[in-house]
Order: structure tokens, then C-alpha cells, then sequence
């Protein structure tokens, strides 16, 4: 169980941290977004301090390997989503694929599952907002092409999913994009 934390912690912060670095992140407008990255930051650190193994307790096991899915180990995406969906609304191709990317494999490894309900629409799970904010980073053919990989990657993920209820949903928004 711990792995697993460990595991989305590592992308999490990873990610957040290069967001932060990033030279745009710097300026004014984008200080939302920065704050955003903060509060996160904070709590991720915060919450690994409490979930550390105690000293010699540490599994030993591959850290490339992704962990096994499980309910313990996902992750409370309303929580860690915010700053990702402002990265992904700076319209900046280098923030926006870092953010895609890190959704990406949170998704794949099975820690970002969206079925949470939407704390900011009522009546949607977490997952339309997702979506939502994934297909907003095409602009068009003028999107970056890294940009369009990495969002081709994140829908990819959903898509091979035949059980999800969002299924026909997320197709009809892809055809709508691509």
C-alpha cells in the first residue's frame, strides 16, 4: 500500500514542482495557478510525513514497475486536479504538457479515477470535468504537437475502458475535437 502512495506521490510532486520551475509560472497572471501548485505541494508533503513507513519497514520492490491497482491507493482527485486544470488552461505548450502528462499516467496507473462527484458542477463526476479539461488544451491545428500527443494519450485511456459509463460521451467529444 505504501508503494502505491509513494508511487502517485513521486508523479504528483514530480510534476508540480516542474510546473513551478517553469518560467512562466513566474509571472503575475499565472499566480493562481502558482498558488495553486503550492497548496498542493504542501499537502502532498504533508500527507507523505504521515503515511511514511516506520524505520526498516520499507518493502522492498521495483520502482518501475507500476503498482497494483487497489481502492487503498487511489487518489482524492478533487484534491490534487485544481492546479492540473490551470496548467492545462495556461495555454503555455510546456505547462500544459507536463499537466497532461502527469493526468496521464495518474489515470493509467489507476490512482486519477474521476468517479468522485464534481465538487464545482453538481449532478457530474469528476471525470466530465477531467475530460472537459483535457479536449480544451486543442486550439485547433495550431495546437502544439506535443500538446495534441499528450492529450491523445490521456483520452486513450478512457476510451479502451468499454465499462465506463462515459464511454459514448467521451467519444462523441473526441470526434468533435479530432
Amino acid at each position: 500500500m505504501y508503494e502505491g502512495k509513494k508511487t502517485k506521490n513521486m508523479f504528483l510532486t514530480r510534476a508540480l514542482e516542474k510546473i513551478l520551475a517553469d518560467k512562466e509560472v513566474k509571472k503575475a497572471h499565472h499566480s493562481q495557478l502558482r498558488k495553486a501548485c503550492e497548496v498542493a505541494l504542501d499537502e502532498i508533503k504533508a500527507e507523505t510525513g504521515k503515511q511514511s513507513p516506520p524505520h526498516g519497514e520499507a518493502k522492498p520492490g521495483s520502482s518501475t514497475l507500476p503498482p497494483v491497482k487497489s481502492n487503498t491507493s487511489f487518489i482524492e482527485a478533487d484534491k490534487y486536479f485544481l492546479p492540473f486544470e490551470l496548467a492545462c488552461q495556461s495555454k503555455c505548450p510546456r505547462i500544459v504538457s507536463t499537466s497532461l502528462d502527469c493526468l496521464q499516467k495518474l489515470i493509467a496507473y489507476g490512482h486519477l479515477t474521476g468517479s468522485a462527484p464534481d465538487s464545482t458542477a453538481p449532478g457530474k463526476k469528476l471525470i466530465d470535468r477531467i475530460i472537459e479539461t483535457v479536449c480544451g488544451c486543442f486550439q485547433g491545428p495550431q495546437t502544439d504537437e506535443g500538446v495534441q500527443l499528450q492529450i491523445i494519450k490521456v483520452i486513450q485511456h478512457p476510451l479502451d475502458r468499454h465499462c465506463c459509463s462515459y464511454h459514448e460521451e467521451l467519444h462523441l467529444k473526441v470526434r468533435l475535437i479530432y
